[in-house]
Formats: structure tokens, sequence, C-alpha cells
């Protein structure tokens, strides 16, 4: 009898060891098979053995071939954000990001032979990204063939809504023209949305005026130097207004009328009286001269020291206006809208909702992280007002919806091969679930007053429609 109960006590003991021994390996797999030491898991076939990648509404837009090569059914619309892997070139977007994730966790180790045994599926996961194919198609759509870019943005999470970088190019045959795509003087390869930054023309006001309410307390009712010209300290050439002649009753303006038909002279004055410190230290908030934590990595905007502002009125009148030497992409423009949207926070940018086992197990899934206070939250508030009363009233009237109120800021800068015409914004005004960014480059035409208005508001339009009406 003793022999028996000797016996079962040594096969209970060798199954809890088994199973503790096996609940370690099961979570300390992952980390084992992405360790670079790890030769053997990069030694073994891929072929067949990666998931797919899905927009939020389940359209598959990169997926395994059956000679184990990798396939794009979205093509050309989701380029520059689901990116390539072909075996003759570098990985790029969120194949190259979220290329372990969509590895099978079939390793060859006992752990996934006992899992699989036990039920478990380790097949290869797929990635679920939170831009939905109709809210992507309408940017597209609107975009059309101008170069550019738009990216919009759920300002209370940072998800994603949209992602469209123009010219684009086919990443299915991407193997066969590179060469070709690579000498193209339209740069299709180039992600124009965080790779690429422009001057930001008269959407840099956002900046102007909430470094003005936050510093010198002004509120939309505070009244500003009106003037149809302004010369700065040292300046030879008068800063003028876009629709010529003044923008108030010719003595003054107030801030919110300032803003909704873009007066250059009175931002201009108010900048240089101001000083560049409150306002470069509110750009760097927000993040200029720093790295926005986004998945794909973005360029850095860029704005001069206030050191060298200060001491350069003219040059500081001009970077009021977006000009001169700033330089900014429309993801950092975006998350400046959505911070106005979001009481004053930007939350950091995001693409994919959810990494999905083939049994249903998620593994991993957006979790919201904020960025940066860019603004206070009344300050906030005061410029989500002002933006409204461009687009109602204002330079914007062509973003607006009949069914939904939309606040925004338009833009049309000179400098750099411009000008390039601009829109930012975001909707529904009282309760925002997206802002946005639209970039045509060399699409605005000087002195026509509207320019951003005309060119990128539209485009705007189009897609906050198709998010807020369920796209």
């Amino acid at each position: 009898m003793r022999p028996m109960r000797n016996m079962a006590y040594t096969v209970l003991g060798f199954m809890a060891f088994l199973a503790v021994w096996l609940t370690f390996q099961h979570s300390s797999a992952a980390a084992y098979r992405d360790d670079p030491r790890n030769v053997r898991s990069f030694d073994a076939p891929e072929s067949g053995r990666r998931g797919e990648i899905l927009s939020a509404d389940g359209v598959v837009l990169a997926r395994d071939t059956p000679t184990g090569g990798r396939e794009y059914p979205g093509g050309a619309v989701w380029a520059h954000l689901v990116g390539s892997d072909h075996p003759s070139l570098d990985a790029t977007g969120l194949e190259a990001t979220r290329r372990t994730d969509m590895l099978s966790r079939d390793d060859g180790s006992i752990t996934a032979f006992f899992t699989q045994i036990f039920g478990g599926d380790l097949g290869p996961p797929s990635v679920h990204l939170t831009v939905s194919s109709e809210v992507q198609q309408a940017a597209v759509a609107a975009l059309g063939s101008q170069k550019g870019a738009v990216v919009a943005i759920d300002p209370r999470t940072g998800a994603i809504l949209a992602y469209v970088s123009s010219p684009s190019y086919d990443p299915n045959t991407l193997p066969d023209t590179s060469g070709v795509l690579i000498g193209d003087i339209d740069q299709p390869l180039r992600d124009r949305v965080a790779g690429a930054a422009r001057p930001p023309g008269s959407t840099f006001k956002i900046l102007v005026a909430g470094s003005a309410m936050e510093t010198l307390g002004l509120t939309t009712d505070s009244l500003l130097t009106d003037g149809a010209e302004y010369v700065a300290p040292g300046a030879g050439i008068p800063i003028t207004n876009a629709a010529g002649g003044v923008c108030g009753d010719g003595d003054t303006v107030s801030l919110i009328q300032a803003i909704t038909v873009s007066c250059n002279t009175a931002f201009a004055r108010l900048a240089v009286e101001m000083g560049a410190g409150p306002l470069v230290e509110m750009a760097e908030r927000a993040g200029f001269n720093t790295t926005i934590p986004w998945e794909l990595t973005a360029i850095a905007s860029q704005i001069p020291d206030a050191s060298s502002l200060d001491v350069d009125p003219p040059a500081l009148a001009q970077t009021a206006l977006g000009e001169r030497d700033v330089r900014v992409t429309p993801l950092q423009m975006a998350l400046i809208a959505a911070a106005v949207a979001n009481d004053g926070v930007a939350m950091a940018p995001q693409a994919v909702e959810s990494v999905v086992a083939p049994d249903g197990e998620v593994l991993d899934s957006l979790t919201p992280a904020r960025f940066a206070r860019v603004f206070p939250s009344e300050v906030a508030a005061g410029l989500g007002q002002m933006m409204v009363e461009v687009v109602r009233t204002g330079t914007g009237r062509a973003a607006g919806l009949p069914d939904v109120q939309v606040a925004g800021k338009t833009g049309t800068a000179a400098g750099a091969d411009g000008p390039h015409a601009w829109f930012v914004g975001f909707a529904p005004a009282d309760d925002p679930v997206v802002a946005i960014a639209v970039l045509v480059e060399s699409g605005g035409r000087l002195g026509d007053g509207g320019t951003g208005g005309s060119v990128a508001a539209p485009i705007a339009a189009a897609v906050i429609a198709a998010v807020v009406r369920g796209g």
C-alpha cells in the first residue's frame, strides 16, 4: 500500500511541477521568442505564418500569399500607413512595426506543443486598425490627385481615423517600381502626414492666440490694434492682410474677429508686443522641436528659439503668421486641433485598435496615452469658440456641414514652394469625435482671401462627414 501511495505522491508532485513550469514558460514565451539572441526563432520559416492587417470595419489590407510573400488588397489607399514587406526591400509602415505581433506563436517549443495539445490556437494573430475603410476612402477621394496629406484623429483617445498621403504608390508592385518611385520628383514614397514639414500659414495663429490668452489674459472679446498695414521694428516691408484693407473699424478689432477673418496685421503686432517667449513655449509644449510619439516615426516640427526671434522683430512678426522658419507636419497640426477639442490635452496618436489571436483572444489593445497639455482648459474653450466662428462666418465656411457644427482655422503659407493650403479643425464642436488637418501642397492662390478655405476646407468637410455620420 505504501509503495502505491508513494507512487501517487510522486506523480502528483510531477504534475504540479509540470503545471507550474508550463505556466512560467507560457508567460515567458513571447519574451523568449522576440529576444534577438534567439536565433532559432529568426531562422524559423515564416512562409504563411503571419497574420492579416485589417481596417476597423474588417477589410483585409495585408495578408500572406500562398507562396509565402505578402499582398496588399488595399493598394495605394493604405500604402503609407500599412506599409509593405518584400524580401528585397526594407519593411515599412505597420508591416515593419507590427511584424512581431503578426508572427505565429508556434515557435516549436514544448510550451507551444502542450498549448496546442490542450486546444490552444497559436496561429498568427491579426492586427486591427482604428481606421475604417469608408473614412479612409472618403479622405482619398476628397484629396484626389492633389499633392498633400489628410490626417484625422479621435481627440479623446488619439486613435487615428484617416491617414492619407498623396501621391501614393502600389505596395504590390513596389519591388519592380521602387527605383522609378525613388527618382520621381513628386516623391510618392514620402509620408507627407508625418514625414514632411511645411510652413503652417495662418493655422499657426491658433498658437499665437492661445499664448496671448494664457500669458496676457486676453479673452475672445479683447481688442487688438487694427490696421491695413503693420511694419515691425526694423522691417522695411509692411505686413498686409490677405484681402487688403483693415479687419475691424481701422482702430481696433476683437480677438475673435481677428481669428475669424485671419487678420495678419493684428496677429503680427500682437506677437511682437507679447514677445517670442510665450509663443515658443506653447509651440514646444505642443510638440515643436521634439519627437511626437508616433509608431511610424515623425520628423520634428520646427520653430526658432525665443532669443533669436526677440532680437529680430520682423522675423517674429512673420513667424506669428506661420511663415519664415516655422515648419510643421500635418500630424502636428492635427494634434494641436485635437488639443483644443479635448480640453487642452493632446493624446498620443495610435493606429492599432487591437491584436487578436485566431481564437479571438485579444493579445493587445489600444490604451489612450496623454502626450501633452497644450492649453489651459479655459484657453482651449476660448479657442474652440473662435474656431466655430471661423467656420460659421469666416474664412472656413467651406468646411461647414448642415447638421454638424464644425470648428476650424484656415491657412495659406507662401514659403517653401508654396502657397500651401491648410485647414485644421474638429467636430462636432460641442462634443468632438474627430480632429483633422488637411494640407494641399502648392494648392494655394495668394491674394484670393481664402485659399485654405477654398481648397483645403472642403476636403476636411468630406472627411468629417464620413466620421460623424458613421463612416
